[in-house]
Protein backbone atom coordinates (compact mmCIF):
# COMPACT_ATOMS: atom_id res chain seq x y z
CA UNK A 1 0.00 0.00 0.00
CA UNK A 2 1.30 3.45 -0.95
CA UNK A 3 1.88 5.82 1.96
CA UNK A 4 0.98 9.16 0.40
CA UNK A 5 1.40 10.94 3.72
CA UNK A 6 5.04 9.97 3.79
CA UNK A 7 5.55 10.85 0.11
CA UNK A 8 3.99 14.30 0.51
CA UNK A 9 5.81 14.94 3.79
CA UNK A 10 9.14 14.14 2.14
CA UNK A 11 8.18 16.37 -0.80
CA UNK A 12 7.39 19.26 1.55
CA UNK A 13 10.64 18.72 3.45
CA UNK A 14 12.64 18.91 0.23
CA UNK A 15 11.19 22.31 -0.69
CA UNK A 16 10.16 23.89 2.63
CA UNK A 17 12.34 22.36 5.32
CA UNK A 18 10.85 21.10 8.56
CA UNK A 19 7.45 22.28 9.85
CA UNK A 20 7.35 24.48 12.93
CA UNK A 21 3.93 23.24 14.01
CA UNK A 22 0.98 21.10 12.98
CA UNK A 23 -2.70 20.95 13.72
CA UNK A 24 -4.96 17.93 13.24
CA UNK A 25 -8.58 18.30 12.18
CA UNK A 26 -11.35 15.76 11.92
CA UNK A 27 -14.85 16.05 10.59
CA UNK A 28 -16.05 12.92 12.38
CA UNK A 29 -14.50 9.76 13.77
CA UNK A 30 -15.20 7.68 10.64
CA UNK A 31 -13.43 10.02 8.21
CA UNK A 32 -9.65 10.32 7.81
CA UNK A 33 -8.11 13.31 9.59
CA UNK A 34 -6.44 16.19 7.81
CA UNK A 35 -3.23 17.57 9.25
CA UNK A 36 -2.07 21.07 8.47
CA UNK A 37 1.65 21.62 8.75
CA UNK A 38 3.06 25.13 9.25
CA UNK A 39 6.32 26.32 7.71
CA UNK A 40 8.19 29.57 8.19
CA UNK A 41 11.08 31.24 6.36
CA UNK A 42 9.78 30.19 2.95
CA UNK A 43 8.37 33.59 1.93
CA UNK A 44 9.21 36.82 3.73
CA UNK A 45 6.84 37.60 6.62
CA UNK A 46 4.55 34.70 5.67
CA UNK A 47 3.66 31.27 6.95
CA UNK A 48 2.97 28.36 4.62
CA UNK A 49 0.15 26.01 5.64
CA UNK A 50 0.22 22.61 3.92
CA UNK A 51 -2.33 19.85 4.18
CA UNK A 52 -1.40 16.26 4.80
CA UNK A 53 -4.12 13.63 4.48
CA UNK A 54 -6.39 15.44 2.03
CA UNK A 55 -5.08 13.08 -0.66
CA UNK A 56 -6.97 10.27 1.12
CA UNK A 57 -10.13 11.80 -0.35
CA UNK A 58 -9.03 11.35 -3.97
CA UNK A 59 -12.17 9.44 -4.94
CA UNK A 60 -14.40 12.17 -3.51
CA UNK A 61 -12.62 15.31 -4.79
CA UNK A 62 -11.41 13.89 -8.09
CA UNK A 63 -7.63 14.09 -7.72
CA UNK A 64 -4.74 12.99 -5.54
CA UNK A 65 -4.00 16.45 -4.18
CA UNK A 66 -2.78 18.32 -1.17
CA UNK A 67 -3.13 22.06 -0.65
CA UNK A 68 -0.73 24.88 0.23
CA UNK A 69 -1.89 28.22 1.56
CA UNK A 70 0.51 31.11 2.14
CA UNK A 71 -0.53 34.06 4.30
CA UNK A 72 1.10 37.09 5.87
CA UNK A 73 -1.53 37.40 8.60
CA UNK A 74 -4.42 35.59 10.21
CA UNK A 75 -2.00 32.89 11.31
CA UNK A 76 -4.18 31.65 14.18
CA UNK A 77 -7.26 31.16 11.97
CA UNK A 78 -5.84 29.99 8.62
CA UNK A 79 -5.43 26.28 9.37
CA UNK A 80 -8.91 26.08 10.91
CA UNK A 81 -10.54 27.84 7.95
CA UNK A 82 -8.64 25.79 5.37
CA UNK A 83 -9.50 22.48 7.05
CA UNK A 84 -13.17 23.41 7.27
CA UNK A 85 -13.31 24.50 3.62
CA UNK A 86 -11.76 21.18 2.60
CA UNK A 87 -14.18 19.16 4.75
CA UNK A 88 -17.01 21.15 3.18
CA UNK A 89 -15.72 20.19 -0.30
CA UNK A 90 -15.51 16.56 0.78
CA UNK A 91 -19.02 16.60 2.22
CA UNK A 92 -20.46 18.20 -0.94
CA UNK A 93 -18.27 16.05 -3.21
CA UNK A 94 -16.87 19.12 -4.92
CA UNK A 95 -14.15 18.34 -7.46
CA UNK A 96 -11.20 20.53 -6.55
CA UNK A 97 -8.73 21.87 -9.07
CA UNK A 98 -7.55 25.09 -10.65
CA UNK A 99 -10.49 27.47 -10.74
CA UNK A 100 -12.42 26.15 -7.76
CA UNK A 101 -13.68 28.74 -5.28
CA UNK A 102 -15.63 28.26 -2.07
CA UNK A 103 -17.36 31.19 -0.43
CA UNK A 104 -19.16 31.54 2.88
CA UNK A 105 -16.19 31.37 5.24
CA UNK A 106 -17.99 33.82 7.51
CA UNK A 107 -19.93 30.77 8.71
CA UNK A 108 -16.58 29.24 9.73
CA UNK A 109 -14.80 32.26 11.17
CA UNK A 110 -16.78 35.50 11.14
CA UNK A 111 -14.09 37.59 12.89
CA UNK A 112 -11.55 36.70 10.16
CA UNK A 113 -13.93 37.86 7.41
CA UNK A 114 -14.71 41.07 9.29
CA UNK A 115 -11.03 41.83 9.89
CA UNK A 116 -9.66 41.01 6.43
CA UNK A 117 -12.72 41.34 4.15
CA UNK A 118 -11.97 37.94 2.64
CA UNK A 119 -14.96 35.62 2.53
CA UNK A 120 -13.90 32.95 0.03
CA UNK A 121 -11.03 30.61 -0.76
CA UNK A 122 -9.77 30.24 -4.33
CA UNK A 123 -7.76 27.24 -5.59
CA UNK A 124 -5.25 27.40 -8.42
CA UNK A 125 -1.89 26.06 -9.54
CA UNK A 126 0.96 27.07 -7.24
CA UNK A 127 3.13 29.99 -8.23
CA UNK A 128 6.06 31.59 -6.43
CA UNK A 129 7.24 28.05 -5.67
CA UNK A 130 9.71 26.19 -7.88
CA UNK A 131 7.85 24.44 -10.71
CA UNK A 132 8.88 21.01 -9.38
CA UNK A 133 6.96 21.79 -6.18
CA UNK A 134 3.62 21.56 -7.98
CA UNK A 135 3.76 17.82 -8.56
CA UNK A 136 4.47 14.81 -6.42
CA UNK A 137 6.47 12.53 -8.68
CA UNK A 138 7.63 9.11 -7.72
CA UNK A 139 9.16 6.19 -9.56
CA UNK A 140 5.75 4.54 -9.78
CA UNK A 141 3.52 6.49 -12.18
CA UNK A 142 0.47 5.40 -10.19
CA UNK A 143 1.67 7.35 -7.15
CA UNK A 144 1.83 10.78 -8.71
CA UNK A 145 -0.06 13.64 -7.12
CA UNK A 146 -0.29 17.39 -7.24
CA UNK A 147 -0.36 20.39 -4.98
CA UNK A 148 -2.82 23.24 -5.32
CA UNK A 149 -2.43 26.74 -3.96
CA UNK A 150 -5.34 28.19 -2.02
CA UNK A 151 -5.71 31.85 -1.12
CA UNK A 152 -8.33 34.14 0.34
CA UNK A 153 -10.44 36.39 -1.89
CA UNK A 154 -13.14 38.96 -1.20
CA UNK A 155 -16.82 38.45 -1.88
CA UNK A 156 -16.71 40.83 -4.85
CA UNK A 157 -13.71 38.95 -6.27
CA UNK A 158 -15.63 35.69 -5.81
CA UNK A 159 -18.63 37.20 -7.61
CA UNK A 160 -16.36 38.33 -10.47
CA UNK A 161 -14.88 34.82 -10.69
CA UNK A 162 -18.38 33.25 -10.81
CA UNK A 163 -19.48 35.69 -13.53
CA UNK A 164 -16.37 35.65 -15.76
CA UNK A 165 -14.59 32.36 -14.99
CA UNK A 166 -11.10 31.21 -14.15
CA UNK A 167 -9.13 32.71 -17.04
CA UNK A 168 -10.60 36.23 -16.72
CA UNK A 169 -10.29 36.17 -12.94
CA UNK A 170 -6.65 35.09 -12.98
CA UNK A 171 -5.90 37.66 -15.73
CA UNK A 172 -7.44 40.34 -13.52
CA UNK A 173 -5.26 39.27 -10.59
CA UNK A 174 -2.15 39.36 -12.78
CA UNK A 175 -3.00 42.70 -14.41
CA UNK A 176 -3.43 44.26 -10.97
CA UNK A 177 -0.21 42.66 -9.66
CA UNK A 178 -2.13 41.14 -6.75
CA UNK A 179 -0.17 39.54 -3.93
CA UNK A 180 -2.54 36.72 -2.96
CA UNK A 181 -0.46 35.99 0.15
CA UNK A 182 -1.41 39.40 1.57
CA UNK A 183 -4.65 38.79 3.48
CA UNK A 184 -5.00 42.52 4.23
CA UNK A 185 -4.87 43.57 0.57
CA UNK A 186 -7.74 45.59 -0.82
CA UNK A 187 -10.19 43.84 -3.11
CA UNK A 188 -9.51 44.49 -6.79
CA UNK A 189 -13.21 44.44 -7.71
Amino acid sequence: MINYGELYYDHYSEFLGQPIDREVFENNEEMPKIQILKYENVFEECLVFNTLGFSKYEEVVGNNIEVSMVVNGGFNKTAYILANVLFYCIGKQIKIGRGTAINGIESIEKSFVQKYNKSAVYFTEPFAFPEEYNYLNSENENTNGEILLAFFISQSEYDYFIKYGTEKFEELLEENDVDPFNVSRKSIV
